[in-house]
């Protein structure tokens, strides 16, 4: 219930911010003054400034997969138990902060995300009268990535990787042989790309992909080691559309 909240709550501040774009994109670079007589040549727009801090909310799809090739290995009398591969599609929303720096055209810095995640998913396989469930649940999600692009008229596309962690819970149960296990936090790595578009000076638009493999090992250290080992790992592909409000330039848009 929580991580919905989260996720609604960030598709609602999204339509504030976009509803008060307008307002605030009268000019997005200014005025550049010292120009405008009949001889005078047009002045060359300035590069957008995408120097400083910045924040934003937001949100959108995730397809989301419980690997469990790698997930559930059960081995007793001599047999493995196969397993297919659950997975799920829902929504994923939060927010995210960072600071760029700027070297002409080149843009790089730091990004961190936190949100919720919908990763709900279940499966079963039985052989032999050995049954092995999987079932997966939403959480939080969080990442801390370095990202870098190049400025492209009024547009940033780049880059970005790095860290990143999920609270969802991975429940596995053997029945036959008395397990019933839950994964604990996830951790591994995050990467991807997108294309920001300045709406202002200060108000940006975003659209992006990322994919996250994650992995938890806590299974490996319980088990019997005659019943096998079991693994856990996460993968998810996610497209968001989001808004960034930068501190850097917190001028009147008619200064």
């Amino acid at each position: 219930m929580l991580v919905s909240k989260c996720v609604r709550s960030c598709a609602a501040a999204f339509g504030v911010m976009l509803i008060a774009g307008p307002a605030l994109a009268a000019d997005v670079y200014g005025s550049t003054g010292g120009y405008g007589g009949y001889k005078d040549q047009p002045a060359p727009p300035p590069l957008p400034n995408w120097a400083g801090f910045y924040l934003g909310p937001s949100f959108g799809w995730s397809w989301t997969t419980i690997n469990a090739a790698n997930n559930a290995l059960i081995i007793s009398n001599n047999q493995t138990v196969p397993f297919s591969h659950p997975g799920t599609n829902g929504m994923i929303g939060g927010g995210q902060l960072g600071y760029n720096m700027q070297s002409s055209n080149f843009v790089y810095g730091l990004e961190a995300d936190f949100g919720g995640l919908d990763a709900g998913a279940s499966g079963s396989s039985t052989v032999a009268g050995k049954t092995i469930s999987v079932k997966s649940s939403t959480g939080f999600y969080g990442d801390v990535t370095g990202r870098a692009g190049v400025n492209v008229g009024n547009a940033l596309i780049y880059a970005k990787g790095g860290f990143a962690f999920f609270t969802g819970n991975v429940h596995i149960a053997d029945n036959a042989d008395n397990i019933s296990q839950d994964s604990g936090v996830f951790t591994g790595w995050t990467a991807g790309g997108g294309i920001e578009y300045k709406l202002s000076r200060t108000l940006t638009m975003k659209a992006e992909y990322l994919y996250f493999d994650l992995d938890n090992s806590n299974f490996s250290c319980c088990l019997p080691a005659t019943v096998g080992k079991l693994d856990d790992n996460i993968t998810a592909n996610t497209l968001r559309i989001g808004l960034n409000y930068y501190l850097n330039d917190l001028r009147s848009p008619l200064d």
